[in-house]
């Protein structure tokens, strides 16, 4: 591949809140009604989040608070009967990676006749979504891992059936992001490891992907040496702003580098070990990372700047790094420990 798309207008940086606000004031200066989801907490009040709280405040705001990790099927059915076709223009999405892909989900099916598990798995099944009309959405994420603000898709579980679906249209992107670390500074320890593990290996699968392009592998060599160089740093000094700034601008470039490639091998064998045994997910995908990159050294392209992204002589040390990593922050290695 030699092609590049993102259309994410991303905001970063202290100041990123107050241009957001300012563009925000003229692009959707007619909007009247917006679905704020958030992760709870009260993040959306945030200092950080001042501007934007001010352009909301002219503006009927539903705010529904998310308690949930990797949505299924009965949590967005859930949702919608909640919003009973409230007629939102748009959606404001604060919270991790489940935050967005539930708000890509709505966006994706608030016009359709859905009032059952079934309809809705229907409507993936069929892609009978995001057809006519979608609600545009932004994106503001509170972890540094799943680069979800700058993708087009959405995981949806089906517990039901043991399996999982993809929500993914081109239409279905972010049309504006904001990446401030001060919203990923009280994250804690277990929860910064297992993202910042997530956006490592989006970003290798970027690299290695058969759909990879000169820019993917940019952005995936960038975030790669940016998560091996301060994740390590982040269980000495949780709350150093320079080490969050750092993560969440390599979770971006991971998410701009899997924008455009998906994700692999690592990622299809995990998802299995988060539904059935419930392994985090950053460590189930990456406890794969060492094994398939030995069975993709053959065909991987300029393999010595992977190498040197990791800051190792060989394909050996990719799964070493991963294993060193578990060993900082005290993370059994093995699937059989994780039982």
């Amino acid at each position: 591949m030699s092609t590049y798309y993102n259309p994410v207008e991303i905001y970063s940086g202290t100041s990123g809140c107050r241009q957001l606000a300012d563009k925000l004031d003229g692009e959707y200066a007619n909007v009247s009604s917006i679905l704020l989801l958030t992760r709870g907490g009260g993040v959306e009040a945030r200092e950080s989040l001042r501007p934007l709280q001010s352009w909301m405040q002219k503006r009927t705001v539903q705010l529904k608070e998310l308690s949930i990790s990797n949505p299924n099927l009965t949590d967005i059915v859930s949702l919608k009967t909640q919003l009973n076709d409230n007629d939102f223009q748009l959606i404001i999405a604060i919270g991790g990676g489940s935050v967005m892909d539930v708000a890509k989900a709505i966006s994706a099916i608030q016009h359709l006749k859905i009032s059952t598990v079934e309809d809705l798995r229907s409507a993936i099944a069929e892609g009978a979504y995001a057809l006519d009309k979608v609600t545009p959405w932004i994106g503001i994420p509170t972890t540094a891992g799943t680069g979800s603000e700058v993708t087009k898709w959405a995981t949806v579980w089906d517990t039901e059936l043991s399996c999982k679906y993809s929500i993914s249209k081109d239409v279905l992107y972010a049309k504006k992001a904001l990446v401030n670390a001060d919203l990923m500074q009280s994250m804690p320890l277990r929860l910064s490891f297992s993202t910042g593990l997530d956006a490592l290996s989006h970003a290798v699968e970027a690299y290695w992907s058969v759909m990879s392009n000169p820019i993917s592998r940019i952005y995936a060599l960038t975030a790669i040496e940016a998560i091996r160089t301060y994740l390590p740093r982040l269980i000495y000094d949780p709350l150093s702003i320079e080490i969050r700034e750092q993560l969440a601008m390599a979770s971006l470039y991971s998410g701009l580098a899997f924008s455009n490639t998906r994700t692999t091998a690592c990622h299809s064998i995990s998802y299995p070990l988060s539904l059935i045994h419930g392994i985090d997910h950053g460590l189930a995908v990456s406890l794969l990372l060492g094994s398939v990159a030995r069975i993709n050294e053959p065909a991987l392209i300029e393999r010595e700047k992977l190498y040197k992204a990791f800051g190792v002589a060989n394909v050996e040390g990719i799964g070493q790094t991963v294993q060193d990593l578990y060993r900082l922050y005290q993370i059994r290695t093995t699937f059989g420990n994780m039982g």
